[in-house]
C-alpha cells in the first residue's frame, strides 16, 4: 500500500507538473485591452551545426497590458498562443525566457529600437538564478537560433 502511494505521488508530480514557468499558453486571441509595441518575424533559423530549419513560429508581439506589464506573445503554428510574462532589461534589449516542460528553455532578445534585429534561442536549461518572481537561465546547450526582424509593413503574417 505505502509504494503504490509513493508510485501514484511520483507519477502526479510528474504529469501534474505546470508545463510552464515564466509564462502560460492561451488561446489565438488578442489579449483585451492591451497594446502591441513590436511585431518581429523570423529571419533566418538554424542549429548547432548551422544546418538551416524552418521555424515553428511566425511571429512575436512584444505587448503592453492593461496593467502596464509588459509580455511577449509567440505566434506558433498548430499550437496555442505563448505568453511569456518572466522578462528583465539588458540595455538595449528586453530579454524574455520561458521555461517549457520542465528543462525547455525559450530565450527571446528583442530590441527596444523598432529597427533592430533581435534573436530566439532555444536550449537545454543548466542553471537558473530566480529574483522575486522574474529568473534567469542559464543555458546547458541550443538546438536552434533564430533571428528576429521587424515585421517590414502592414500585411498579414502567414499563419
Amino acid at each position: 500500500m505505502k509504494r503504490a502511494l509513493l508510485l501514484l505521488a511520483a507519477a502526479c508530480s510528474a504529469a501534474c507538473a505546470a508545463p510552464f514557468r515564466g509564462g502560460y499558453a492561451r488561446s489565438e486571441a488578442p489579449i483585451p485591452r492591451s497594446q502591441t509595441v513590436a511585431r518581429l518575424i523570423p529571419g533566418h533559423c538554424e542549429d548547432p551545426s548551422h544546418a538551416e530549419h524552418a521555424p515553428r513560429f511566425s511571429a512575436v508581439d512584444i505587448v503592453q497590458t492593461e496593467t502596464g506589464r509588459t509580455v511577449l506573445l509567440e505566434h506558433r503554428q498548430g499550437h496555442e498562443l505563448l505568453v511569456v510574462e518572466n522578462v528583465r532589461n539588458d540595455g538595449a534589449f528586453w530579454v524574455f525566457e520561458v521555461i517549457v516542460k520542465g528543462d525547455h528553455v525559450r530565450r527571446f532578445r528583442i530590441p527596444r529600437s523598432p529597427h533592430g534585429v533581435g534573436s530566439l534561442n532555444v536550449g537545454r536549461l543548466l542553471t537558473l538564478h530566480a529574483e522575486g518572481e522574474h529568473f534567469e537561465a542559464g543555458l546547458a546547450s541550443s538546438h536552434l537560433t533564430c533571428s528576429l526582424v521587424p515585421k517590414a509593413s502592414n500585411l498579414p503574417v502567414s499563419q
